[in-house]
């Protein structure tokens, strides 16, 4: 077997309660060692870094993050991410799982992801009510530790996270979703995308129509159910094939193809390059 992208679960250090824990990058340096910020992680938990002092690149899904003095980090659960030059940086943590937020606010957070981006520059935070609710959550969390602490740091918290998903940027064509159907396909797609390729097997799963999912889609995304779910795809066949070492026929067989060949006609017509042609230009850039 191949090497796998590393999966990290939430473990909290002793006398931490709750699901939710205020740390920093200097303790998290000291508790892990190095080596923990090498290799590739899916986080199985979310991460919220507002940086202090310092500057690095931290990369999620791809994409690099030039963090500065005032910006804001979020990496959510299930997104492949790989620290830069960490010991560089400084500032607060919030690592937290889903079950720490309250089930409807939750809800709406996590159908946002879609719009929501990962990574918020200094200028675009400081002043914001996201940025006032975010400094309640750190001041609650620095409280004294009695259960009226935590029920507030829930709150407040949510909050914060509540008030980023809601700013979509201006010209983005996005916005948070609303209707429910779309909420349960984009909760339907994270589960089963492996499975199900099809906008028609969703819809029927889901009670809807295909032309409906479509629509909302568009509405939600500016993309079709069929791009939503075609991304998905690819982006996990990405990660598989930058960071780990298993064939191209093992994904392909992971993320429900017949065959190889089927998985590098697919890839390859929707990113223009080859599976094995993507892996080597990862690993040489």
């Amino acid at each position: 077997m191949g090497q796998r992208i590393r999966p990290v679960r939430y473990e909290p250090p002793a006398g931490v309660t709750g699901e939710i824990e205020l740390t920093s990058l200097a303790r998290m340096r000291a508790r892990s060692g190095p080596h923990e910020f090498v290799a590739p992680q899916r986080l199985g938990f979310d991460l919220l870094v507002t940086i202090e002092s310092g500057r690095a690149v931290h990369t999620v899904d791809f994409t690099g993050h030039p963090l500065a003095p005032g910006d804001l980090l979020w990496v959510r659960a299930g997104q492949v991410q790989q620290w830069g030059a960490v010991e560089d940086v400084e500032g607060p943590v919030f690592l937290f799982t889903p079950s720490a937020i309250d089930g409807a606010a939750w809800e709406l957070i996590r159908s946002a992801g879609v719009a929501t981006p990962n990574h918020w520059a200094a200028g675009t935070v400081a002043g914001t009510p996201a940025a006032a609710a975010l400094a309640t959550a750190l001041a609650t969390a620095a409280a004294p530790d009695t259960n009226l602490r935590d029920a507030a740091l829930v709150r407040a918290l949510a909050a914060a996270l509540l008030l980023l998903v809601m700013a979509v940027p201006e010209g983005s064509g996005r916005r948070p979703p609303t209707h429910p159907a779309f909420v349960w396909f984009r909760e339907e797609l994270e589960k089963s995308f492996s499975t199900r390729h099809q906008v028609a097997e969703y819809a029927a799963r889901l009670g809807y129509s295909a032309r409906t999912l479509n629509r909302l889609a568009r509405e939600n995304t500016g993309s079709s159910a069929k791009q939503l779910i075609d991304e998905r795809i690819v982006l996990e066949a990405k990660r598989q094939l930058a960071h780990g070492r298993d064939p191209v026929a093992r994904i392909a067989a992971e993320l429900g193809f017949d065959d190889a060949s089927n998985f590098s006609k697919y890839f390859q017509h929707r990113t223009g390059t080859t599976p094995a042609a993507f892996r080597e230009q990862v690993r040489t850039a």
